[in-house]
């Protein structure tokens, strides 16, 4: 996707941690990220719990940013809201440098709030999971 990530999330740096959303349906989207060694995100040169699950918040927002403008809506998607994390599973904290391929699915809706689960991996092996609750 052709799309530079700041047209589509509010989040700019240092809080922007996804780089590019590479994959956008109706119900799913898929994005990358790559935390460099100096960002306060990594720390002993991995990266921090908390960044991998914001990964998956700001992978939805990109997509939200995304639908809005196809639908002909200028500007990234409306500020949301992280509202809940369920059982999200931290196999590894994934080194600095290393490229991560953040992937969520919607699951419920009910009016602005959506209940999504995610999954990253790197190196081709899954190394976290679990279920979001987001007002957007």
């Amino acid at each position: 996707m052709s799309e530079p990530i700041e047209s589509l999330i509010p989040h700019r740096t240092p809080m922007r941690f996804i780089d590019a959303l590479t994959d956008c349906t109706d119900m799913t989207a898929t994005a990358t990220a790559r935390f460099s060694s100096d960002h306060f995100a990594v720390e002993e040169g991995q990266v921090i719990e908390g960044a991998l699950i914001e990964c998956v918040a700001q992978t939805v927002a990109a997509a939200q940013g995304l639908r809005a403008k196809n639908s002909g809506q200028a500007g990234a998607a409306p500020v949301g809201m992280l509202v809940a994390v369920n059982d999200f599973q931290i196999r590894s904290r994934p080194s600095a440098e290393e490229v991560l391929q953040i992937e969520v699915r919607e699951l419920k809706r009910l009016g602005s709030m959506i209940k999504i689960s995610g999954r990253i991996v790197c190196r081709g092996e899954q190394i976290a999971r679990g279920e979001l609750m987001l007002y957007v």
